[in-house]
């Protein structure tokens, strides 16, 4: 990697930290992109030629990115179905961090954002696709050993895991009366469904 993309991808890590600093402290309402450039040490300009909005940067850096991505609990190997069930669970639990009403602001934008960036859901399904990777890692490894039966496709049953994630907090996020526990119950009771099979 040459001096100018070392630059880039540094200047980028600096953008994507202050914003997910800035979405995990304030209201999504509140954080601007001003905020966040001023928080990465960057000019306006600089924050705008790598991300559109700030709905682009809070999906990426305060949203499934941070919570999914790179610091997901999922690397440490599950030794049964039922570790794995409750890692699932623990790991949706901490998007319950960010207020509802946040999440349906972000996704409501997000969908407009990518009506002018068509390649922000791409990136979107980039950042997916490492969650993805990890638990169909784990589900090899749990079929391997004899936990899940092997006549069952994985790339199956990962798709499957993957809806049921995706419509259990979209089902949340929409519903103001519907509880974190309640959201865990029930995420638990679809994933020991598929994964118990």
């Amino acid at each position: 990697m040459g001096v100018r993309e070392t630059k880039k991808k540094e200047l980028q890590e600096k953008i994507l930290k202050a914003a997910k600093e800035l979405f995990l402290e304030e209201e999504f309402d509140q954080v601007t992109m001003s905020k966040i450039a001023k928080r990465a040490g960057v000019g306006l300009g600089t924050a705008y030629n790598y991300y559109a909005s700030k709905e682009e940067l809070y999906l990426v850096a305060g949203g499934t990115a941070y919570i999914l991505g790179a610091e997901s609990d999922i690397d440490n190997v599950p030794f049964s179905v039922e570790e794995l069930i409750n890692t699932l669970v623990n790991e949706i639990k901490k998007m319950t961090g960010i207020e509802k009403s946040s999440w349906r602001v972000s996704l409501s934008s997000l969908t407009k954002a990518a009506e002018k960036k068509p390649s922000l859901f791409l990136e979107l399904i980039e950042i997916d696709h490492l969650f993805i990777e990890k638990v169909e890692e784990a589900i090899n490894k749990l079929q391997t050993k004899g936990d899940i039966k092997a006549d069952v496709s994985v790339s199956l049953l990962v798709e499957l895991v993957y809806d049921a994630i995706f419509t259990s907090l979209l089902f949340y996020f929409y519903n103001e009366e519907e509880t974190v526990e309640e959201l865990s119950n029930k995420l638990s009771d679809k994933l020991s469904i598929l994964l118990k099979i």
